[in-house]
């Protein structure tokens, strides 16, 4: 179906009285198919960040959205299919974000604080890391090949950044490796965050305003890992 075909998302129910629908025709919203999937998987992402994987099902998003099953399954062919989508456009999402903070911004200094609230929100928060886990331990099938692209694409921003940085302190430039395992540590905090992180939060018992104190502390231990330029790890 192409984008300029059209998709008809009913409206909620009116109240009964004068105007109710035995007097009045329900309205429909006629909407793009484009608007159609967007509105789709703002409700399975809220329904993911609230109740993680097992909340994300067709009927209750349907339901969200004011519209039938069998229209999700128009746009989307299945719920698989639809999670894919959902993982798919988060990942782009988090893609761009990350590399837009990553760019020279008028000689502005890179923000460690900045940039691993992007990662934790976008994993973790929004429980991406917890759909992605998910479909790993069920032995779902996870386009693995684009994982990856994306790591060493983020990756590779972030080392160039570093590399950049360096120069302009006449410093000697940060192993790549090193840069990879920064990216790796970064990864793995927020995937466990998303998994186990809340319920550890609380056994220490901290808030949410301890977690994300947490999450700043990392931030600065990362920074300080990175202005002391380790060179090459050993064998």
């Amino acid at each position: 179906m192409s984008t300029a075909e059209k998709t008809e998302l009913r409206a909620a129910d009116l109240p009964e009285g004068p105007d109710s629908p035995s007097k009045h025709p329900a309205k429909r919203i006629r909407r793009s198919a484009d608007e159609a999937r967007r509105i789709i998987l703002d409700a399975a992402e809220e329904r993911l960040a609230t109740q993680g994987p097992e909340g994300i099902r067709l009927q209750d998003i349907a339901r969200d959205v004011g519209i039938s099953h069998p229209a999700i399954l128009h746009h989307f062919e299945s719920r698989e299919g639809l999670v894919r989508s959902l993982i798919a456009r988060t990942s782009l999402q988090f893609r761009d974000k990350m590399l837009s903070a990553l760019q020279d911004r008028n000689g502005k200094p890179l923000e460690a604080d900045e940039l691993i609230e992007s990662v934790f929100e976008a994993l973790s928060d929004r429980g991406t890391a917890r759909l992605l886990s998910w479909m790993m331990l069920t032995g779902r099938q996870v386009e693995a090949e684009n994982s990856r692209a994306l790591m060493m694409e983020i990756a590779t921003a972030l080392h160039s950044r570093r590399i950049k940085d360096a120069e302009e302190k006449d410093e000697p430039a940060p192993d790549q490796e090193d840069t990879m395992f920064m990216a790796m540590l970064t990864a793995n905090a927020a995937f466990g965050d998303a998994i186990i992180g809340r319920h550890l939060a609380e056994e220490a018992g901290l808030d949410h305003d301890g977690i994300i104190r947490f999450r700043r502390w990392f931030a600065h231990l990362l920074a300080e890992h990175a202005d002391r330029r380790p060179g090459p790890q050993k064998s």
